[in-house]
């Protein structure tokens, strides 16, 4: 009994070692906040939004982060493409859209309300420990939204930020967790905005 429970062991931590050597590999995370069905969906607006460019202000522009493996070496994150801000732009305009809003596509012409911003922050990381995986991601979006009613804008930065602990680690759980805490700060732009004739207000105290 004591054999087999020694091979057992032996088994598991031939897995592990396996499991957690960095391979210097690009893990491509799929971005794509969605309303879930516990948000619903906000009233219909005619009012018509245009998601505007998005610059990249991060301090390191190269991918989204890095995985640390157990035993040596690392594995980088990144977007499909490598360009994460037209990503946040396109998963901005497909959440407003999910929400209600009429969300024009790739262009300001003729909108009532233009969306723009920078990406301040877009990361993920993960490190690899004894049994488990510790993974962490970070969002920060500075938007402006111009009104062309009155040329008045509104501004709002969206801060994210979350952690997850699994037992074996998945790219999937690293690209969850980047989305729900887009997810959150995308819901925050909805919750604390207001539509006042064709233009876009901050709720009020």
């Amino acid at each position: 009994m004591k054999i087999c429970r020694t091979l057992f062991m032996c088994s598991i931590s031939l897995i592990t070692l396996t499991g957690c050597a960095g391979t210097g590999e690009v893990i491509p995370l799929d971005i794509h906040p969605a309303v879930n069905g516990s948000e619903g969906s906000a009233k219909k607006s005619s009012i018509r939004v245009a998601v505007g460019p998005i610059e990249d202000g991060r301090t390191h522009k190269t991918g989204l982060g890095v995985r640390t493996h157990l035993w040596g070496g690392v594995s980088y994150f990144d977007v499909p493409g490598g360009n994460p801000t037209n990503v946040v732009a396109k998963a901005l305009t497909d959440y407003l859209t999910a929400k209600g809003w009429h969300v024009t596509k790739q262009s300001s012409d003729g909108a009532d309300v233009l969306i723009t911003g920078k990406l301040l922050d877009l990361s993920v990381r993960a490190k690899s420990r004894v049994f488990f995986t510790e993974i962490t991601a970070k969002t920060k979006l500075a938007l402006q939204a111009l009104n062309a009613a009155d040329g008045s804008t509104v501004r709002m930065t969206l801060n994210g930020s979350g952690d997850d602990d699994e037992f074996w680690f998945d790219p999937e759980d690293a690209q969850a967790l980047v989305n729900g805490v887009l997810n959150d700060s995308f819901g925050k732009l909805v919750q604390d905005t207001k539509f006042e004739n064709t233009s876009l207000r901050l709720v009020g105290p």
